[in-house]
């Protein structure tokens, strides 16, 4: 009983340490890449606050509430509206997954 009682506290322990690793990297990412436009009086930010007057939803990615990972990862992969498309050489798939475990996990 104890052996599983450790077990399961260790393991517990790795998938709390591979999410906080996740999201670090994910801030980085967000950091290289996304902050110059979506941070706090960026221009990406400011369209947004335009999109999204006269609702509860904040034009500031990193306080979003709302933000599902598979839409991230399809915006940043694809594009949309004047955000340009990220490529797999500029951010690959793991900092891709990353930074959509970062945006959508942030604020709940």
């Amino acid at each position: 009983m104890i052996k599983k009682t450790l077990l399961l506290i260790f393991f517990t322990g790795l998938l709390f340490a591979n999410d906080t690793n996740k999201f670090n990297e994910g801030k980085q990412v967000f950091d290289k890449w996304c902050i110059h436009c979506h941070g706090i009086g960026m221009p990406a930010t400011d369209a947004l606050s335009i999109v999204y007057k006269d609702t509860e939803i904040s034009p500031v990615l990193e306080e979003r509430k709302n933000l599902d990972k598979s839409f991230i990862e399809y915006v940043v992969r694809n594009g949309r509206f004047s955000m340009p498309f990220f490529r797999k050489i500029e951010i690959n798939n793991k900092q891709l997954e990353s930074l959509a475990f970062y945006l959508s996990t942030k604020n709940r």
